[in-house]
Parts: C-alpha cells; sequence; structure tokens
C-alpha cells in the first residue's frame, strides 16, 4: 500500500505534464488555423515568386497568354502518325490549383521534336501555376492518371481506362 501511493502521485504528476504540452500545441495548431487563407497564400506565393513569370511586361497574366502556348503546342503534335507503338508518347501539360497536370497530351516522335514539346509543355505549366497563384484559384483537386498510348492504324491514340501497373 505505501509503495502504491507514490507510484500513483508520480503516474498523476506525470500525465499532468503531458496534458500542458498538448495544450499549448493545440493552442499553435489553432493560431495557425485561424490564419486568412489570403496570407496563407502570401506565403507559398512569396516561396515560388522568384521562378515564376506573375507579370509579363508589367501587365498580368491572362488565360490568352495561355491559350497562345497551347496553340503552339497543339500545333506541334498536331501530326500523330507512328509506325510503332515506342513513338507515342505522353507529357503533362498544366497545373491545377490542388495540383497535378490539367491535361495530359498525346504526341508522336515521328513528327515532333520531343525538346520542343516539353518546352512547351512546361511554359503553359508555369504560366497556368502563375495564373492560378495570381487570381487565387481554386479548383476540383481530381488528379488525373497518366493515361498509356498505343499506335493503331498508324496514329497515336490514347487508350481509354489504362492505369498504370505497379
Amino acid at each position: 500500500m505505501n509503495k502504491m501511493i507514490p507510484t500513483l502521485l508520480a503516474t498523476f504528476l506525470l500525465f499532468g505534464c503531458q496534458e500542458e504540452v498538448t495544450k499549448e500545441e493545440t493552442v499553435e495548431q489553432k493560431a495557425q488555423e485561424t490564419k486568412p487563407v489570403s496570407e496563407k497564400h502570401t506565403e507559398i506565393k512569396e516561396s515560388k515568386e522568384a521562378s515564376l513569370p506573375i507579370q509579363q511586361d508589367g501587365k498580368k497574366l491572362g488565360t490568352s497568354d495561355i491559350k497562345t502556348h497551347k496553340q503552339s503546342l497543339e500545333s506541334v503534335v498536331a501530326d500523330k502518325s507512328c509506325d510503332n507503338d515506342t513513338q507515342c508518347k505522353v507529357i503533362a501539360v498544366g497545373d491545377r490549383a490542388c495540383g497535378g497536370p490539367s491535361s495530359y497530351l498525346v504526341y508522336s516522335t515521328r513528327s515532333a521534336d520531343e525538346a520542343q514539346v516539353k518546352q512547351l509543355a512546361e511554359q503553359i505549366t508555369t504560366l497556368e501555376r502563375a495564373y492560378n497563384m495570381q487570381n487565387q484559384m481554386m479548383s476540383i483537386c481530381q488528379h488525373l492518371i497518366e493515361p498509356a498510348t498505343q499506335c493503331v492504324e498508324n496514329k497515336c491514340v490514347k487508350l481509354e481506362n489504362s492505369r498504370p501497373t505497379y
């Protein structure tokens, strides 16, 4: 009985100390949660701001800038002719506000220069990311799965309902 009382007392003291730490952590977490969305967005923007072209020639980015780049990419990959499956490629294009690409584009290496396609896709992704941050865009937060491609009747096509296997 004499040994039991100090043991119980020590246990209660330890649990009491643990509760204080938890309360302090909870207060800090609530302070972070109550920060306005615009402040959280600004913190993210500041870390990436140097690498993104938020403004071009002193004007804000518009959807026309992005559309122009998309049209040039589509013209580069318009010819999807192929001789075999290895010539068919997929590239992620754009940036959704919640993360991930806004689309995937199928192209043929037989008719399109891979380096040029990659460069244009990266430019579009950078522009969309900057546009999303600049306008505080929201997204459906649906992450797209990269499709598989195949050369069918000498044309690169996207295979529907294709899922990568691991």
